[in-house]
């Protein structure tokens, strides 16, 4: 009897912690000394978005545009510089650092595959704050922008 109780409280927990979002991807120490890339400002979800950039920006802008209470956020786009562009090697590759709210998006790569996590300054996993921070929306947007985004890095 004791046995069944023990596999139904696994089971149990098995299926909790699959219910709750998870990053894929770990949180990278170090990130802050990384190289900044380049830097923007995602516009408020009251700001017209130019249609002059380019998609995957726009589509970064409308992701996002809810930050910050809907004010946006600046942000920088930091590459591992011990990694190579295009060629990623497991572990640690960049992140979107979001300034105004202190968090961090980040891919890093396993067996070769593309990994996505959002994360506080602090290192919480914050994947499950909204829909757009689960690693799965991740997956969709990086995929889908070409030469926009290499094995699922978004650099554009």
């Amino acid at each position: 009897m004791k046995l069944i109780y023990v596999l139904s409280g696994f089971f149990f927990l098995t299926i909790s912690a699959m219910a709750a979002a998870e990053s894929d991807a770990e949180f990278p120490k170090g990130w802050e000394n990384w190289p900044i890339h380049h830097s923007g400002k995602i516009l408020g979800k009251e700001t017209a978005i130019p249609a002059d950039l380019p998609p995957i920006v726009i589509e970064t802008m409308k992701t996002y545009n809810w930050v910050n209470d809907g004010k946006g956020s600046a942000y920088n786009v930091r590459l591992n510089p011990e990694q190579k562009a295009g060629d990623y090697q497991d572990g640690p590759t960049g992140v979107l650092e979001l300034t105004d709210i202190k968090a961090v998006l980040v891919t890093d790569h396993l067996v070769g595959e593309p990994q996505y996590g959002a994360y506080s300054y602090d290192g919480k996993d914050i994947s499950d704050a909204h829909p757009s921070l689960n690693p799965s929306a991740c997956t969709t947007c990086h995929s889908g922008y070409g030469d926009a985004c290499i094995n699922g890095v978004c650099t554009k």
